[in-house]
């Protein structure tokens, strides 16, 4: 059994018989209908995919670092305000 080998859906053998023109006119397609990607593109598309991970990351980094400033900033409030009933109770209790 022989199995045709394809080439995005065109025999191989149709593809050996081409000549240089229908060559370079099947690539031309190829390209236009982006089954085939120059690499210039590729490494783009990369870039662009390493900025915004690097952007995301750098995000949760702030976003983690806000959270931590925050905990630490309403255990030192309660802590505040916890001294100021504790005083202002006491007083009451003096005044009585």
């Amino acid at each position: 059994m022989i199995r045709a080998v394809l080439i995005d859906g065109i025999p191989l053998a149709s593809v050996e018989t081409m000549t240089p023109a229908g060559l370079y006119i099947l690539l031309v397609l190829l390209l236009f209908f982006e089954r085939i990607v120059p690499i210039g593109r590729v490494r783009a598309e990369q870039e662009t995919v390493k900025y915004w991970r690097d952007a995301a990351d750098k995000k949760q980094a702030t976003i983690d670092k806000l959270i931590e400033t925050n905990g630490v900033l309403v255990n030192g409030v309660g802590k505040t305000i916890e001294k100021v009933m504790t005083t202002i109770q006491d007083k009451a209790e003096v005044d009585k």
